[in-house]
């Protein structure tokens, strides 16, 4: 069974952050990751949240690998802006 590792003080703290003050998405996977550090299984993760196994396992690895950090979206190509920053 795949679980999150268990997290430092300071890494519960930011989970904890997360979960309150963070926009939907990243609150979510702090829950998930949260979850998980209680000894819930992938299966019940995925059915509490309505996400798949697979969607649980990926964060549960980002957060293995890099901590809560690895909860935000990577940056993400596509069409460049059109406005420059000086005209914000």
């Amino acid at each position: 069974m795949l679980y999150a590792r268990q997290p430092t003080d300071a890494e519960h703290q930011e989970l904890q952050r997360m979960v309150r003050q963070e926009v939907g998405r990243v609150s979510r996977r702090a829950q998930i990751v949260l979850a998980s550090v209680r000894r819930n299984s992938v299966p019940d993760i995925a059915t509490v949240f309505g996400v798949s196994r697979n969607t649980v396992r990926l964060w549960l690895h980002r957060f293995n690998v890099y901590g809560p950090a690895g909860l935000y979206d990577e940056e993400r190509s596509g069409r460049p802006r059109k406005l420059t920053q000086e005209v914000q």
